[in-house]
């Protein structure tokens, strides 16, 4: 039964994360569509992709491990997020992650960042939408935090950078270390908790 319940499981969220690429796509194709060409190769949009994922996870790290109360309620809420997705096959771990940071980012970033930019200009533009994202993200005021920020910083990378591949891969990248760690490998976020 617990098998089935996670094969149910795994599809609800491959459903979910597939419906948020297909909006994204949609959304970014009608209304938004991406005018600049990218400044950045495609091999280097990856590496810096996967350079800051990893500066984004060293960073979380060091949150979860200074402690008090804000990293206290992060890690609680990582935990209940992460609960999800224990059992997990690595390629279940890395399709999520994919499709997360290809679905959220076109969403996010593509779409509604682009579009607000036309009307609002990029600082309230990337302000809004991230906005938009911590709370669609949301399980407590440090969990809203922390995906503000996040997306902050993918904005601002994808403005800096004309990259969507860029953000993409660093969304997408941070999602699967993180979950691989936190699944696989818990010990390493909390050794002192």
């Amino acid at each position: 039964m617990a098998n089935s319940h996670k094969t149910s499981a795994f599809t609800l969220i491959l459903l979910s994360q597939c419906a948020i690429l297909f909006l994204g796509l949609v959304l970014t194709y009608w209304l938004s569509p991406i005018h600049s060409e990218p400044t950045l190769d495609e091999s280097i949009a990856i590496g810096y992709g996967v350079v800051l994922a990893i500066v984004t996870l060293i960073i979380f790290v060091a949150v979860y491990r200074l402690g008090g109360n804000f990293s206290a309620q992060l890690l609680i809420d990582i935990r209940r997020v992460t609960g999800l997705f224990i059992g997990y096959s690595w390629w279940q771990l890395l399709v999520v992650s994919c499709l997360a940071g290809v679905g959220e980012e076109l969403l996010f970033r593509a779409f509604l960042q682009g579009w607000l930019t036309n009307y609002w200009g990029v600082g309230w533009a990337i302000l809004v939408a991230s906005i938009v994202f911590g709370v669609l993200h949301y399980l407590s005021f440090a969990y809203f935090v922390s995906a503000f920020l996040m997306s902050i910083a993918f904005g601002l990378g994808y403005y800096l950078s004309g990259s969507l591949l860029m953000v993409i891969v660093w969304h997408g990248f941070y999602d699967l270390i993180a979950l691989v760690v936190m699944v696989k490998y818990p010990s390493l976020i909390s050794a002192n908790k």
